[in-house]
């Protein structure tokens, strides 16, 4: 019991949404506890006991014996014993220390009956995951812009830095998209059973805000490749008409809910069937027509393509996406291209983003051979506009593809999921059950124990993932590749991966 409740600890984020009556009842079947400077309450690699809420004081959180950051009063510590799993630091007591400890037991029967209660250790993890997100990439920044200044006189040093950026994107990319999988993949499971209408509302803003943190990510990634020249543009007949109409269906839902038109005017001497990278054409005009229709509150946008020039070799077409919306000020303009600029931070507050998808734009227009430009007057409207060379091209041959159909013929069918995150098996074996009930799902934690379960049983595939400690996915299919038994030498192995680099694809 903790006697007399702090007002404080009610403003504790897991209370939010919860009767202050019932986070007073939670608190009054909770411990106090006090500790000296020194004490280490949740052991790395150990599951915590319980669920941990800093009343005074401050806490290290700590990798073997470096400090990864701290936290203060009203964090909460200890919740991986949800899932049963171990902490990935040590948290150790910088100062002497009050908590409020709310055993493993007495909590899990609490979420039972206030299921807010997880939804809000969801939302709180979500925002740690963001803020380091977003201060690894303020640092990442900081970094790059410091070593420009010098690049004359350490060429060699900035090159080996690049070097590390783009690991540290990629691992960055991992170690975010891991976690993230899993919240999208059980927030998707979780909206197919039945939720009272409140419970539906979170879940929803759970699913829309990760998909809006797997946008960034892939921007950063995006960003990374084409600036370390590893982006290269396809060069294969696409109809570039279709293309342009496809992008015009995709984008009027989101201009019919703010109220305003999305035109389309294709001038009459645009070729149809052009050469060229039509994903990277479609991330351009989607960027820049996503754009217009985020910064106009009224009136239209319009898409516009035109033929301006043509010779044997080349059709010069130029394309523009134009607003009447907010504007730019004439003194932000040459800055919006930078990576992370938007015209204000208050723009950034009001309308999001992280001010990536103009860089991206500019840079995939300049593969092109082309050249991103702006006109705008705040108040008015903006236009960007740029012309890309392409090829002609005759229409591609048909040819008919096959259907696959999926039979019920299903029963007794065995997969082995090779998965280390106990999270993802969770996602990956009740989707697979929800598609293919009929099918027998076994889940080895690693590459030896996959192995094992080979050599021991009949499957018919394997989905395997990639990146795993001890053994990762390579080693073990090379493994499974050179077993006697031939018939599961050559089982089906699908590879499986956080990582989206082209390296690893």
């Amino acid at each position: 019991m903790i006697g007399e409740i702090d007002p404080n600890l009610l403003t504790c984020p897991l209370f939010n949404e919860i009767k202050p009556e019932l986070a007073v009842n939670i608190l009054n079947s909770s411990n106090r506890h006090t500790y000296p400077k020194g004490t280490i309450l949740i052991q790395k690699d150990a599951v915590p006991t319980a669920l941990y809420i800093i009343a005074k004081g401050q806490v290290g959180i700590y990798n073997e014996d470096v400090m990864l950051g701290k936290l203060g009063t009203m964090s909460m510590l200890g919740e991986s014993f949800l899932a049963n799993a171990n902490a990935s630091a040590t948290i150790q007591a910088e100062e002497e220390l009050e908590v409020i400890e709310i055993p493993q037991l007495l909590f899990l029967k609490l979420s039972l009956e206030h299921p807010q209660l997880i939804l809000n250790i969801f939302k709180i993890n979500f925002e740690r995951l963001r803020s380091s997100n977003e201060k690894q990439l303020q640092e990442s920044k900081s970094r790059e812009a410091e070593l420009e200044k010098q690049v004359t006189e350490r060429t060699s040093e900035l090159l080996e830095t690049q070097k590390y950026r783009q690991q540290f994107l990629a691992n960055m990319s991992h170690e975010i998209r891991t976690p993230l999988n899993a919240i999208l993949g059980l927030t998707n499971l979780l909206l197919k059973t039945n939720l009272n209408s409140q419970q539906e509302k979170y879940l929803d803003v759970i699913q829309k805000s990760g998909t809006n943190l797997l946008v960034i990510i892939n921007d950063i990634l995006d960003v990374a490749k084409i600036e370390s020249g590893k982006m290269e543009l396809e060069k294969v007949t696409f109809n570039l008409i279709q293309t342009l109409e496809s992008i015009h269906t995709i984008l009027t839902i989101r201009a019919k809910e703010k109220g305003i038109e999305l035109k389309l005017n294709i001038e009459p001497g645009v070729p149809q069937f052009v050469i060229g990278d039509e994903t990277r054409f479609t991330q351009i005009i989607i960027n820049l027509a996503g754009n217009a229709i985020k910064f106009t509150e009224a009136g239209s946008v319009t898409i516009h393509a035109k033929l301006e020039n043509s010779n044997p070799q080349h059709q010069i077409i130029m394309f523009s996406v134009k607003d009447t919306g907010i504007g730019i000020p004439p003194e932000k303009l040459e800055h919006i291209f930078e990576s992370f600029g938007q015209a204000s931070s208050d723009t950034t507050r009001k309308y999001g983003g992280t001010g990536l998808g103009l860089t991206i734009s500019k840079q995939l227009v300049e593969l092109h051979g082309g050249s991103l430009m702006v006109k705008s007057t705040p108040g008015i409207g903006s236009e960007f506009y740029f012309s890309i060379p392409y090829e002609l091209s005759k229409a591609p041959v048909e040819t008919k593809n096959k259907t696959i159909e999926i039979t019920d013929d299903l029963e007794g069918k065995s997969i082995l999921l090779v998965e280390d995150n106990e999270f993802n098996q969770m996602v990956a074996v009740d989707s697979i059950g929800d598609l293919f009930p009929k099918v027998k799902v076994d889940v080895a934690s690693g590459g030896k124990q996959a192995l094992e379960l080979l050599q021991n049983n009949d499957y018919s595939f394997v989905l395997m993932d990639i990146q795993m400690p001890e053994m990762d996915g390579y080693e073990t299919t090379r493994r499974i590749r050179t077993l006697n038994n031939k018939t599961k030498a050559c089982i089906r192995i699908c590879a499986m991966t956080a990582n989206v680099t082209k390296e690893e694809i």
